[in-house]
């Protein structure tokens, strides 16, 4: 290269009475040609391309190349004449990248985008993105995605991000506008005052209100306009797209279709039987319904699309369901059935409720004249009782309607009684709070307990949970011993098996046995022992197919054992990752890590056991590299190659 060269683009200078001064004049020339208007196929490879054409130029982005490129990190190359030129840069030049169709220029380091360093823009008065602004939009965006996301704590932001509107004053408009083929569909917005507007158009020229929400108030006005569908088999009330629907002529409906989640306000014209489903048309009173002109009703649908009629009103003002003649009937040959009775009364007064024999009175349901005063004070609930002739004799019941306390004078339970929430307050002396069974042995002292009585061994005492009629439960002895028991029953009342847990008089609890044989006594579904505390240690034993396993405690030792010959596994994620033979080798089946030091056993070059290929072990005497013999000072061996080998050199250990 020429001695002289020029101080920006390093070209070079003909000398004075240089020969061959076409050599330099066309070496200028080449560098010009490849640094004016300098722009690149690429700036990310990092080593020659295969078949480069001549003039191709390049950006060497990269702080590493190699091949021909070696040594030219961040420089310009050209292929020129079968080879390559490398053109230092200069800070502030600028080059435009083919592949990228980005301009980046050279701040003194490294290549950069030239967009990046486009951080503030001020005052514009156009931008269009991908497409032309004008003045009607000053700024447009002609794109297929747009994405807003919040400046996070960790780039010094809030990690919040809300967009805000705003318009002069409340007679102004402040809204978006959808459209479809630049025909407006739907606006949402602050649309000619302070209040939330929904509005949506056919055509882009007629606008009707969808929705308001009232800035002060925060209530929600929607428009509701009504569609006609006719009676038919199934009438799709989701497919209609409205609110309230009015449904014109007659015949059978057994279908209002399969939306889910919708509701609908129906109206309908005619005379149409409405077909009971309990499985997809739910109607009042589980019956068929025949509707009338003027007749509304409100239907819902669920998740699956279950219509569910949940209010009915006749244009007649007639209930839905109307009683029979045998419910309204109340003579003394009719048993009337009543969906409901109200007495009412003013507070402080009887509203009572008297049944009699032959007119003589017999007992008095009513709510009491107390002062109603607030809290639930007042007009308590109480039975009077009466005696032959008609006299009062005593309040049996009460229920104090503040606290809800219940008295009874007394209860009597001869056979299978029923309670729910009943509470048992200890007696006099020498009386249980409450006994069953025949009252007579262990009766107990008195401290609100709960005396079972069995009559024989072969009897059990117990407590039953009931679910629908039948035995879901029972806590209670064990045949023929003083142990008891959890016996779980399937639903037709049959128990199933051994009691799921089971307690002896020598403290013992069992699990799946009604005999355990240690403090905890584990049994399989089929009565095979799975699990037991071991007697006379901390420890549990688990039962194998073929031996024993055990857990157990010594000193500050946790240990894990088998009385068999057996492998031990450890794993996790349903894979072995330690297993130890019967042998007692051990095998990791992952990475091992290390927290703290590891200690192999101990060797000598005499000692060492016969190998296999991936063990590893200590010799305390073997020679490292460099110790002359009789003077090793112990290496670290692994088995290869039918022989012991220290990792430094692979070469057998000798003492």
């Amino acid at each position: 290269m020429p001695d002289a060269i020029t101080a920006n683009l390093s070209l070079p200078l003909m000398a004075a009475a240089q020969a061959q001064k076409h050599v330099t004049h066309n070496e200028a020339l080449v560098g010009l040609d490849t640094l004016v208007q300098l722009a690149v196929l690429d700036k990310d490879l990092t080593a020659p391309p295969a078949n480069p054409a001549e003039g191709d130029r390049y950006l060497i982005a990269g702080a590493s190349p190699t091949g021909a490129w070696a040594g030219w990190g961040g420089r310009v190359v050209r292929y020129q004449d079968g080879a390559w030129r490398s053109f230092p840069p200069r800070p502030g030049w600028l080059a435009f990248v083919a592949d990228e169709a980005d301009l980046y220029t050279y701040t003194g380091g490294a290549w950069a985008s030239f967009r990046s360093t486009l951080t503030v823009l001020q005052n514009l008065t156009r931008l269009g993105i991908g497409t032309t602004a004008d003045a009607g939009n000053p700024f447009a965006a002609k794109l297929n995605k747009a994405l807003w996301t919040a400046l996070t704590t960790g780039e010094g932001g809030s990690g919040d991000l809300r967009t805000t509107l705003n318009k002069q004053a409340a007679g102004n408009v402040l809204s978006l506008l959808f459209q479809s083929g630049f025909s407006g569909r739907a606006e949402l917005g602050l649309t000619g005052d302070d209040d939330l507007r929904l509005k949506v158009s056919g055509d882009g020229g007629t606008w009707r209100e969808a929705l308001r929400v009232d800035r002060n108030t925060g209530g929600l006005d929607f428009a509701a306009a009504e569609v006609s569908a006719p009676i038919a088999g199934t009438v799709d009330l989701g497919g209609l797209g409205a609110v309230k629907v009015v449904l014109t002529g007659s015949g059978t409906v057994t279908s209002f279709g399969t939306a889910p989640n919708r509701v609908r306000l129906l109206r309908f014209t005619a005379a149409a039987t409405l077909t009971h489903n309990a499985a997809s048309l739910v109607l009042p009173g589980g019956a068929n319904l025949v509707t009338a002109a003027g007749d509304t009703a409100v239907a819902t649908s669920d998740a699956a699309g279950t219509w569910r009629v949940v209010d009915y009103a006749r244009a007649s003002g007639k209930a839905v369901t109307a009683p029979s003649a045998a419910e309204v009937g109340l003579g003394a040959t009719n048993t009337p059935t009543l969906a409901g009775l109200f007495i009412n009364g003013s507070p402080g007064t009887y509203r009572t409720l008297t049944f009699q024999s032959n007119y003589t009175t017999r007992f008095v349901m009513f709510a009491g004249p107390e002062t109603e005063s607030g809290n639930n004070v007042g007009s308590n609930f109480a039975i009077n009782r009466y005696a032959d002739n008609g006299d009062y004799v005593d309040t049996p019941f009460a229920i104090n309607r503040a606290t809800g306390q219940t008295s009874l004078s007394s209860l009597t339970v001869n056979a299978r009684g029923s309670f729910q929430g009943i509470t048992v307050n200890a007696v006099a002396s020498g009386s249980p709070a409450l006994v069953v069974g025949d009252g007579s042995a262990d009766a107990g002292p008195t401290y609100g307990m709960v005396n079972l009585t069995r009559p024989s061994d072969n009897v059990r005492a117990h407590l039953a949970l009931i679910r629908a009629g039948n035995y879901v439960w029972q806590l209670g002895y064990l045949n023929n011993t003083n142990a008891i028991g959890f016996f779980p029953f399937n639903f037709s009342g049959s128990q199933q098996g051994a009691p799921a847990i089971a307690f002896n008089t020598d403290s013992n609890v069992g699990i799946g046995t009604a005999a355990p044989a240690a403090r905890l006594h584990v049994a399989t579904g089929d009565g095979a022992e799975a699990l037991r505390a071991v007697s006379g240690a901390a420890g549990l034993s688990f039962s194998t197919y073929a031996g024993q396993a055990y857990l157990w405690g010594s000193g500050t030792v946790l240990n894990f054992g088998t009385t068999s010959a057996h492998t031990l596994n450890i794993g996790t994620n349903n894979a072995t990752r330690i297993q130890i033979s019967a042998a007692g080798e051990v095998t990791f089946g992952s990475a091992v890590t290390f927290t703290q030091p590891a200690k192999f056993t101990g060797y000598t070059v005499s000692t060492m056991p016969a190998g296999a290929v991936g063990m590893v072990i200590y010799v305390s005497n073997a020679r490292k590299v460099g110790e002359a013999a009789g003077s090793g000072t112990g290496v670290m061996a692994y088995y290869s190659n039918g022989n012991w080998r220290r990792p430094s050199d692979d070469s057998p250990v000798a003492a």
